[in-house]
């Protein structure tokens, strides 16, 4: 239970690592000062959410069950709750991203101190070792499933919107894909020399790459709560770890 529990944190560990920066920077960039105070502080959370659940374990004298169950409740709330971020609650997305950053943060070292707790004395080691490919097993396999997500739904919608906008803005449909190829390269030379291009239409199709963005990084978020849902079941599950916790070293080096 415990390295299926991992492999989940670190499935939403990669999803919040690679994607909220990247969202961060499309929706709050281009200052790169804006872009680091929104994502800083998620990594600070991740290292409070390891410092915090480790006291845990030191002062309830294990309680790993309690303990993981929370971390995976508030990974589950604060990853999901960023699908209701977007350009103007720049705010709710750094809080609900240190909610699970926190959470993410509680089990996915935790769990590896509680492994090594129950673990015979002659395969820590190994079982270590088990526990960090758990981790990036899952988070190989979480990006792979977040990344075709977020990938299907932006060439869904992106085209559509893309045209809708610019059109309405005035753009002769028959220079949209020219548009919406020349957006996604960023490529100002080739936007320039669309016939029929004004401020006006660069603007609105802009903005309608951004909300095609959106609605992409709301589809991975979303995707994510059915992978806490795991981790939050499999957590309730889990044995009690007291027992092993006593005073004996397993090696002693002086």
């Amino acid at each position: 239970m415990t390295l299926f529990i991992t492999a989940v944190a670190g499935a939403n560990f990669y999803s919040l690592l690679n994607f909220w920066p990247l969202e961060a920077q499309i929706l709050f960039g281009p200052s790169p000062h804006e872009i680091a105070r929104t994502i800083i502080p998620f990594g600070y959370a991740v290292a409070s959410g390891v410092i915090f659940v480790n006291l845990g374990l030191s002062i309830f004298h294990g309680a790993n069950r309690e303990l993981l169950v929370i971390s995976s409740c508030l990974m589950t709330a604060g990853v999901g709750a960023l699908a209701a971020v977007n350009e103007g609650n720049r705010a709710v997305g750094v809080g609900v991203s240190v909610l699970g950053g926190f959470g993410v943060g509680g089990i996915i070292i935790p769990a590896a101190v509680i492994l090594t707790i129950i673990s015979p004395d002659e395969v820590i080691a190994t079982v270590t070792a088990i526990n960090l490919s758990a981790r990036f097993i899952g988070g190989s396999v979480g990006y792979a499933v977040y990344f075709n997500i977020f990938e299907n739904k932006l060439a869904d919608v992106l085209p559509t919107t893309v045209a809708v906008a610019a059109t309405t803005a005035g753009l002769p449909l028959a220079e949209v894909p020219s548009l919406v190829g020349a957006l996604l390269a960023q490529n100002v030379t080739a936007l320039g020399l669309i016939p029929g291009i004004s401020p006006a239409i660069l603007l609105a199709a802009e903005g309608a790459v951004q909300d095609s963005y959106i609605e992409g990084f709301k589809k991975v978020y979303l995707v994510s709560i059915a992978f806490g849902g795991a981790a939050i079941v499999a957590s309730i599950f889990l044995g009690v770890i007291r027992k092993y916790m006593v005073s004996r070293v397993a090696v002693d080096i002086h």
